[in-house]
């Protein structure tokens, strides 16, 4: 085989080492981005999930008629904070106290002590701030047949807090990894084109324009990002199938809305960052002068 096949064979060779590095690095980022954003829509969905367990415990009149007690249930499903009402009869609560006692309080009172109660379960965004609380509270108690309501305020402001921390938490975390991420893909991008430098500088020599110079560079690096991100998204498939099939738990936060818009988010990551680097990259070279090419 002659030296210009071998040497040809051989530049061949490295543009094909260059780019598979180039995808795998990329990629490897990529998926880190990526699992950060699944964690990110897993943990909101997380907290709608615990705060849509939130309820409010109405207690009606002991003597409230069970029509006005219908009606009333028919009113506060039209309420725009109620997600979910549920009426418990006082022979229900009746009921379940004697099964907690392990006497009938009816036997011996001659009569039903308790009320019935509306068991309201209300909408995240109620749930998400004491504001909110308190304007559901003096809601229920504009009803005619409410007694008292109980709800843990307790419970709910350290539930806020924590969802408040941990959604700060990730927020920093996300920004870091987005800005480390950045500069480790468009470190791989630079290196790639510094060795094509010295034919940046040739084209630019007989003439040719910037634009033109820097079209090819910058699809090239485009077309890797598009590459990467079909590699990372394809492993952060296979994790939230394997997640979802081996956590059922986490299936109802797991969904499909949530999958696709993860890949979006890698698939758009992978090209604006390899296009936005591979452009600097380009300009840098297309305004360095001849004698700091073989110094850089």
């Amino acid at each position: 085989m002659s030296r210009d096949k071998r040497g040809g064979l051989g530049r061949v060779g490295s543009f094909w080492h260059s780019r598979v590095i180039s995808i795998i690095s990329i990629s490897m980022v990529l998926f880190l981005l990526g699992l950060v954003v699944l964690l990110g829509l897993v943990g909101s969905g997380l907290s709608s999930y615990v705060r849509e367990q939130v309820t409010f415990n109405v207690v009606l009149t002991p003597d409230a008629d069970p029509d006005e007690v219908a009606q009333m249930q028919r009113d506060l499903r039209k309420e725009p904070f109620v997600r979910e009402v549920v009426l418990h009869s006082k022979e229900e609560a009746l009921e379940e106290l004697t099964k907690e006692l392990g006497e009938n309080p009816e036997q011996f009172l001659g009569w039903n002590p308790l009320s019935p109660t509306f068991e309201i379960t209300l909408g995240e965004a109620y749930v998400a701030s004491a504001d909110s609380l308190q304007l559901v509270e003096r809601r229920l108690e504009q009803y005619r047949l409410t007694q008292s309501l109980g709800y843990r305020q307790d419970l709910v402001d350290k539930l806020n807090d924590n969802i408040r921390g941990l959604t700060l938490v990730m927020a920093l975390l996300s920004g870091l990894l987005l800005l480390i991420s950045m500069v480790l893909i468009n470190n791989t991008i630079r290196l790639l084109i510094y060795s094509r430098r010295f034919l940046i500088y040739t084209m630019k020599l007989v003439g040719a324009t910037s634009r033109f110079i820097r079209r090819p560079f910058v699809w090239y690096n485009i077309w890797s990002g598009v590459m990467a991100a079909i590699v990372a998204g394809g492993f952060l498939t296979w994790g939230w199938y394997y997640v979802r099939n081996h956590y059922p738990l986490l299936r109802s936060v797991l969904t499909v809305e949530s999958g696709l818009i993860v890949l979006a988010v890698v698939l758009v990551l992978g090209v604006v960052i390899s296009w936005l680097s591979a452009t600097a990259a380009v300009s840098r070279y297309l305004r360095m002068d001849v004698n700091k090419l073989y110094r850089a």
